[in-house]
C-alpha cells in the first residue's frame, strides 16, 4: 500500500478520527454517503496499528476474536462476534492464514508484517 512513511496511519487516523492532536485536518468523512461526525466515527470503527500490541501465540483468527470482546459493543454475543470475525476473515481474503500463528520478532516469523 505504499513505503513506510506514505501517509497510510495518517490516512487511518483522519478517517477515523483518531490520534489528530498534532494534524489540522480539513473536509467532511463520509459514512456510507452520510457525513459523520468524530464522536460517531469513533465509536464505529477502529483499526490495529503494525505495531500495536499481539499476542504472538495466538492464530490471526484468535487475535480478531480477541480485539471484538474488547472493542464491539457489549450488545453482541460472542456467537456474533464469531460471525463478524469470520466475515471479515473471508472479505480481506485472510482465510489462508487465518490459522496461522502471529509470531513476532523475538519468538517464531509467523506471519509477516
Amino acid at each position: 500500500m505504499g513505503a513506510s512513511g506514505a501517509g497510510k496511519t495518517t490516512l487511518l487516523n483522519v478517517l477515523t478520527a483518531r490520534n489528530l492532536s498534532k494534524l489540522s485536518v480539513k473536509g467532511v468523512v463520509l459514512l456510507n454517503g452520510q457525513a459523520v461526525s468524530a464522536e460517531n466515527m469513533v465509536s464505529q470503527s477502529s483499526y490495529i496499528e503494525q505495531h500495536d500490541l499481539f499476542h504472538s501465540l495466538l492464530t490471526v483468527r484468535e487475535h480478531l476474536v480477541f480485539q471484538s470482546l474488547l472493542r464491539m459493543d457489549k450488545r453482541f454475543t460472542r456467537d456474533q462476534r464469531s460471525a463478524f470475525v469470520d466475515q471479515l476473515l473471508i472479505k480481506f481474503n485472510l482465510s489462508k492464514c487465518m490459522d496461522t500463528q502471529i509470531g513476532g520478532d523475538f519468538e517464531f516469523k509467523g506471519i509477516s508484517g
